[in-house]
């Protein structure tokens, strides 16, 4: 009984040790990715039918609902086209599906409301699957695409097409690809079936995004860089004449589909953050690295619209018209403002190139672009600050009645600033790093504060492990929570006592 004892305490001990790591992970924002997807034989994977999801970010909080028929979307029971109706088909990845922002914000869905306004008797459907390069985008137009019957036909291509058009995996996933002749290539995709347990956890899943091989690519001059980012340059290396190529057969399926399907084809290539914000720009030359006369961030928008000239596909370049702070600040999409900016711009140029009949005309024309539905959000960090200066410092009058109550709160004050400004400012320099580099960065400061920990206790973690050892030699399983917490509590303590740097920190956490 007593070895059944001292298992069950090595036992509750690793699952302890695990359960507060794991929740480390989720609270500094590295928890498992939600996905919505699900493997599909023909386009890789597919949203799946009525699934449902939420992703909260400190940028974005997103909820999704995705129809029966696999899209995010109006409920439909039917792809078919409603009689009267113009149907206007919107085709892309996850800037199309609306990644960071609520239907209402999102352009696709501002455009068929904008529409609606106007008397119009349109009808737009979201074909938007997050992670899609151009050639799902030609598959899934020419397989479950057709049954929608388009009218009018939007495909929105983004700068990392380009490299992904010719990969065949992305993620977990394969994924299919389109020759360079636009016929597709005959391949059968290996289905790689559920996410382990261990693959659902944040533990899991950061473990296998530090193990994972990260392919990259040296330009003269320069340092590693991700594989997308030869899209950026004006003489593209090597490895992706054969992208560049695909690309152009992807172009080639859409058009011909279409054609087959009498629907009038916009190409729309959704610009680089860089190329609209200076802020984005400097990061961009920062992280590239080489000259700028080598490389721009427009590279990919006027490559796609070169493709688009040789083949006599009809586009639409909307950089004239976004300005502003029109994309999250670490994250690469549309923000509300930027999707209503985008939305603005499609709305009047679709009208000025009579992409609608007579018949579907605006019989109460909307002069303006409708303003966001979304609610002002202000920062919260004020409202925290706010709280714990008011609790820390009523506490610390109570506590101390001969110090006078406006030091007290002038000391809480200055104490709080300082772990504000380092916290904020801190995760601000990690904003600017690349999204694999920044989440290193957290893990090994996170990594770093433990290490500091364990050197200011010393000695003390002879005496903390001869009590845990204690404990668990005799079995007492059932009190090792108790005991980690009080050990742990009592560990930042010291650490606080003993060091100054950190203790308006672990006294700002208590």
């Amino acid at each position: 009984m007593r070895a059944l004892n001292v298992l069950l305490a090595l036992f509750v001990s690793l699952v302890l040790a695990l359960a507060v790591l794991e929740g480390g992970l989720r609270l500094i924002g590295l928890g498992p990715p939600v996905t919505l997807g699900q493997f599909d034989p023909q386009l890789g994977w597919v949203k799946t039918p009525n699934a449902k999801a939420h992703r909260h970010t400190g940028e974005f909080d997103v909820h999704f609902e995705i129809n029966a028929l696999g899209l995010r979307d109006d409920p439909m029971q039917s792809p078919a086209k409603p009689a009267g109706k113009l149907r206007v088909l919107m085709l892309g990845d996850s800037f199309v599906q609306g990644y960071t922002v609520e239907r209402k914000d999102l352009f696709v869905d501002v455009l068929e409301n904008w529409w609606k306004s106007e008397g119009r008797d349109v009808d737009v459907i979201n074909a938007g699957t997050e992670g899609y390069s151009t050639d799902q985008e030609a598959l899934w137009l020419a397989g479950p695409g057709r049954a929608f019957q388009p009218d009018v036909v939007l495909l929105f291509p983004y700068e990392n097409d380009l490299y992904w058009n010719a990969a065949t995996s992305y993620d977990r996933y394969q994924k299919p690809r389109i020759n360079p002749d636009g016929r597709p290539e005959l391949r059968v995709l290996a289905d790689p079936g559920e996410k382990s347990a261990w693959q659902k956890t944040a533990l899991g899943s950061l473990v296998e995004k530090l193990s994972a091989t990260r392919k990259t690519w040296t330009p003269d001059g320069g340092h590693a860089l991700d594989m997308e980012s030869a899209a950026f340059f004006h003489t593209p290396p090597e490895f992706m004449n054969e992208a560049l190529a695909r690309t152009r057969g992807a172009l080639e399926n859409v058009k011909d589909t279409c054609a087959e399907l009498k629907a009038r084809l916009l190409v729309v290539p959704i610009p680089h953050k860089a190329s609209i914000q200076a802020d984005a720009q400097a990061a961009l030359e920062r992280y590239i690295g080489v000259d700028t006369a080598l490389w721009s961030a427009d590279q990919p928008t006027e490559t796609f619209l070169g493709m688009c000239k040789e083949l006599s596909i009809e586009t639409l370049d909307p950089r004239g018209g976004l300005k502003g702070e029109l994309y999250f600040q670490r994250d690469w999409h549309f923000n509300p403002a930027g999707n209503h900016a985008f939305a603005a711009i499609l709305h009047d140029e679709l009208d000025k190139r009579g992409v609608f009949p007579a018949g579907y005309a605006a019989k109460s024309p909307a002069s303006e672009a409708p303003a966001s539905t979304s609610e002002s959000r202000l920062p919260t960090w004020p409202f925290v600050f706010a709280g714990l200066w008011l609790a820390l410092g009523t506490l610390y009058t109570l506590v101390y009645r001969d110090e006078p109550a406006w030091r007290a709160y002038l000391q809480v004050g200055g104490m709080l600033a300082l772990v504000f400004t380092i916290a904020m400012g801190g995760g601000k320099l990690i904003a600017l790093l690349p999204p694999n580099v920044s989440a290193a960065v957290g893990v090994l400061i996170v990594g770093g504060f433990l290490i500091f920990v364990l050197y200011k206790l010393g000695r003390r973690l002879a005496t903390t492990f001869e009590l845990f050892l204690s404990f668990t030699r005799r079995g007492h399983w059932y009190l090792l929570p108790l005991v980690v917490v009080l050990l742990s509590i009592g560990s930042l303590l010291v650490v606080a006592a003993s060091s100054p740097l950190v203790a308006p920190f672990i006294y700002t956490l208590f």
